[in-house]
Parts: structure tokens; sequence; C-alpha cells
């Protein structure tokens, strides 16, 4: 199984289970939500980032991730505009929607 699914009375949280995300592990995850409930995903096991669907999501708004790997992390904040990146430190702060993390901006030198 590449997540697992857990809903709440405001939100579903996907458990994501396998190191890469791509386009395919994405639209599994899209099909299965619902318009009125906020979308989080545990990116705990995540290591590495291979989906502009996801990017797509990220961008609107429409998905949030939690539990990031440092390097995912750096990463999407990256590529990403402006830091626009909004994410959260794990899932107690993703359900109260506190402690975000937004606007980190990168310079290289």
């Amino acid at each position: 199984m590449e997540f697992f699914k857990t809903i709440h009375k405001k939100e579903i949280v996907f458990f994501i289970n396998t190191k890469i995300i791509d386009d395919n592990l994405i639209n599994q995850i899209i099909s299965q939500i619902q318009d009125d409930k906020k979308i989080g995903l545990d990116m705990s096991m995540v290591q590495n980032i291979d989906s502009p669907l996801l990017i797509k999501y990220l961008l609107q708004n429409k998905i949030k991730l939690f539990n990031l790997q440092s390097e995912v992390l750096t990463y999407l904040s990256i590529i990403l505009k402006d830091g626009f990146l909004k994410s959260f430190i794990n899932y107690s702060d993703f359900k109260e929607n506190k402690r975000e993390l937004i606007k980190r901006k990168f310079l290289v030198a």
C-alpha cells in the first residue's frame, strides 16, 4: 500500500508509505478527496518528489504537508516561488492550524 487514509471531522490525512511521490500517487489521493475537508499529507517517509501535479496542488493551497524531512522541505522551498510552501511541523499543528512554516527564502551565494 502506497498510502493510508484516515478521516477526521474536519480533515483527511494521508500517510504516505513510500519514499518517492509521483503523479500516479497524487492522482490516487486526489480521487479520494472530498471538497469540504482539509487535506494533509504525512511526509515522514518521503525522500524524493517527482510530481509536478503535487507542486500544482501546493501552489493552489489545496494540500497541506506535515512531518517533512529537511531535504524535502529545502527542495520544495527552493522550487516554489517566494517561499510559498505552507507546511506544518506535525499532525497536531496541522489539525489546530498553528505553527505553520511559511515564507522560507533561500539565497545562493
